[in-house]
């Protein structure tokens, strides 16, 4: 439809006096009635309510609303700050609304309405909070509200992503609704994300859903409220906005060097020989492998840290693969099965939710432990000290934790009670306060081993108990793998930034099948550049090592694996980012590109850090696959040649590999090959730079393990990259730490084609540079 000048001037009259009114229609007007300063907040006083606004930084407001004058106090389990410096901000008033203004952002308050409209400091509107309800409910035997806030978006564009995980292959929200309740595959984490440059962190922890169904209005709803509370966070860059939200709810502590590796597991190895068998044969293939997981069941009863008779020496069989350089994963639950003392005793001091009513997969009376409870969550890190930590484990797998509830619907938390209330109030909590109860007790036991976690759910302040989620128990079919990708790019910007699949599905593959062969091998080549890197899965053969899937398969996953290796420093320099400045490893192009629209609505690409572009294969039999190129100047990882962005290109994809993209000004460090981490410590460094643009890189480096480098016992290299002089600056050694070594070779590398490419060393590097620690400019022609 074509529209003239005057046409246009009645549209945009009609959508601003439709964006205005639409929420007076059946909501009555909320006008305000007063205001008053005190120190950081401004406190709305309105016809029905009470608005709260906390100026925390000069980007970050925490909104309240109460229904009444009160804002009752419930104890935090996922902010961490309770106090904040104070910034500069001022309070206007006219006629017509109060605005409040900081150097970073504008929020007006309507007095007729009482909408909050938040805008940044140039005038462009960025959110409209138009109005909030709070029905009185009664909720699991308690008296609270059901809370809604309406957000009109009438004309907007933006893309809308985050919210934690989901299994629907959606990667922009805008036009969707999305329930935020734990379930196996689906992750809760209320952190919304925008195009326009700001994020809304959703303060509640019960059942939750951002319904944008009618694409010009957004609706979050909470179950269980007795305020309103959102903290609103304005970039406009996604890193920012992700670094706000760890500021608030906790940094991701830097995992062991050793997590970054590869990760053997299946559903299950049932024996200690079984296990050693598995490790030796993988160091006599020289495929390079960190990690090995005993699944569930090697235990004699559920929640009983004891072995069964399958495992009759754990101790030496854990001995013995740190010998051969393994580390192991165990499988724990947060269930107790009848009959051991364990049950008994938690039982006894009331520590249990509920019980099985009716035997099925689990037996009948088994039960699951209030991990809200701190004395249950000390004991429950007591029975995992004793009999697993204690002898050597090195890593927890947390399954089931959202908690598991088969055979209904609704969580079993919803209709119980917890040590800090009502479980539906705290519906989603669950995994946080589980995960911390470990987390905190290895911290204690010891700070010489890192913690891992691998959780099968998450919250939002999961990432600061060293936790890692997994997509969970997904099909293993192509449609299922397809929808990782925006699962897991979603997870990653809503602040959590370390994320898994089980590589090939849960449930379930052949491996004697071509086609689950082919679904292997593309689901291995997508997983060497998660931020954890982890096969798992049911197998008709019982069998899930690679070599398992026939030679030409094997052939190609080792060539992904030993790139995953060399990759090395690069990786662990990107996780000292993520730690040190709340950097994200898993990137949708929207966060290095976010005003370009094409960019904003891609789910199945996205950058690896900095430097390489993912293309994940996901059709069966493809032997190429179209991708777009953000605007940027590009070089095929594979073969060195040049291509310009901002446009979309059909690119070779034979099974043997996958489009991979390195953007032009990357400086990519590759290690050795290695057949674990830390193999070769003091080996040579490949520097690969790709000319095109300036570019630089911070290279980072520690012990590998333990917690010293929390009190600076690591080092940083910067290098920094002058394209128009053709110059590479090698910075100072900034730090060091024991067992460091002082000097480095240094094989610098200016990509060309055919120079410079694929996983393989690079034979003639254009220079060669020992670096003892003081500072080097090397010219590149």
């Amino acid at each position: 439809m074509n529209f003239r000048p005057g046409h246009r001037a009645a549209l945009s009259l009609l959508v601003f006096v439709t964006c205005s009114l639409a929420h007076a229609q059946w909501t009555p007007l909320n006008p305000v009635t007063g205001f008053s300063r005190q120190q950081q907040t401004l406190t709305v006083h309105l016809q029905r309510g009470t608005l709260r606004l906390r100026v925390d930084t000069p980007s970050l407001i925490h909104v309240r609303y109460s229904p009444t004058t009160n804002f009752p106090a419930h104890p935090q389990f996922v902010v961490l700050p309770q106090h904040w410096t104070p910034v500069q901000w001022t309070v206007d008033e006219d006629a017509k609304a109060i605005t409040l203004s900081t150097r970073a952002l504008s929020v007006r308050i309507s007095r007729q309405r009482g909408d909050i409209r938040f805008s940044d400091h140039n005038g462009q509107e960025l959110f409209d909070d138009a109005s909030r309800t709070m029905t009185p409910a009664l909720v699991n035997g308690e008296h609270t509200y059901h809370s809604e806030t309406f957000v009109t978006m009438y004309g907007s564009q933006e893309g809308l992503y985050g919210l934690g995980q989901h299994q629907n292959g959606v990667w922009n929200y805008h036009g969707a609704n999305v329930w935020l309740a734990q379930e196996n595959t689906q992750i809760a984490i209320p952190m919304l994300l925008s195009s326009k440059g700001y994020g809304v962190f959703w303060n509640n922890t019960s059942r939750t859903r951002f319904n944008n169904r009618f694409v010009h209005s957004l609706y979050i709803s909470s179950e269980v409220a007795d305020t309103i509370d959102y903290y609103f966070m304005y970039g406009p860059e996604f890193d920012s906005i992700v670094a706000q939200y760890r500021r608030l709810t906790g940094a991701a502590p830097l995992f062991g060097k050793w997590a970054y590796g590869f990760w053997q597991c299946k559903n299950r190895y049932q024996s200690q020989q079984e296990i050693l068998d598995i490790a030796q044969q993988y160091r006599q293939r020289h495929i390079p492998v960190d990690n090995i997981v005993q699944d569930w069941f090697w235990w004699k009863i559920m929640g009983q840290p004891v072995f069964n008779d399958k495992y009759p020496h754990p101790t030496q069989m854990i001995d013995q693969l740190h010998r051969e350089h393994f580390h192991i994963m165990f499988s724990f639950w947060p269930y107790f099965e009848q009959g051991s003392p364990q049950y008994s005793y938690m039982d006894a001091h009331h520590w249990l939710v509920a019980k099985t009513i009716v035997a099925g997969f689990h037996p009948l009376g088994m039960a699951l432990y209030d991990a809200t409870n701190p004395a249950a969550r000390h004991y429950y890190w007591n029975l995992m000290n004793q009999g697993l930590f204690s002898r050597g484990a090195d890593a927890w797998w947390l399954d089931t934790d959202e908690p598991e509830t088969e055979g209904r619907q609704n969580n079993i938390l919803i209709d119980h009670h917890l040590a800090i209330g009502s479980g539906a109030r705290y519906a989603n909590i669950f995994p946080l306060l589980h995960t911390q109860g470990v987390y905190d007790g290895q911290r204690r036991a010891s700070n010489q081993k890192r913690v891992f976690i691998l959780s099968r759910s998450g919250f939002a302040g999961i990432q600061r108990n060293s936790v890692t989620a997994w997509s969970g128990d997904v099909l293993s079919d192509f449609e299922s793998f397809k929808r990782q990708i925006p699962a897991g790019l979603n997870f990653s910007v809503s602040g959590v930034p370390y994320w898994t699949t089980d590589i090939g599905g849960f449930f379930i593959g052949n491996p004697d099948d071509p086609h689950f062969r082919e679904l292997f091998v593309r689901w291995f080549q997508f997983g060497t550049f998660c931020p954890i890197f982890r096969v798992h899965g049911t197998r008709t053969t019982n069998t899930n090592e690679l070599w398992s899937y026939g030679p030409q398969a094997e052939t190609i996953l080792t060539h992904f694996d030993r790139l995953r290796y060399r990759l090395m420093p690069y990786i662990y320099s990107e996780a000292w980012q993520v730690t040190h400045n709340s950097y994200t490893l898993m990137r949708p192009l929207v966060m290095d590109f976010r005003t370009d629209t094409t960019a904003q609505n891609i789910g199945d690409q996205y950058m690896f850090g900095p430097a390489l572009l993912v293309n994940p294969v996901t059709e069966p039999g493809a032997t190429s696959r179209q991708l777009y190129l953000p605007k940027a100047s590009w070089y095929d990882f594979w073969t060195g040649a040049t291509l310009n962005g901002g446009r979309w290109i059909n690119a070779a994809a034979p099974l043997a590999s996958m489009p991979l993209y390195v953007r032009a000004g990357s400086i990519l460090p590759m290690g050795p090959e290695e057949q674990y981490t830390g193999e070769k410590p003091g080996a040579p460094i490949e520097v690969r730079v790709y000319p095109g643009a300036n570019g630089s890189f911070t290279l980072y480096d520690d012990q590998g393990d333990g917690y010293a480098y929390e009190k600076g016992a690591y080092a940083t290299i910067h290098l920094q990259w002058n394209d128009a002089q053709k110059t590479l600056a090698i910075g100072a050694r900034q730090g060091n730490y024991p067992g460091m070594p002082h000097s480095r070779t240094f094989r610098i590398v200016l990509v060309r084609p055919g120079h410079g490419v694929g996983e393989r060393s690079t034979a003639a590097a254009d220079k060669v540079v020992n670096y003892n620690g003081s500072p080097l400019s090397v010219r590149l022609r």
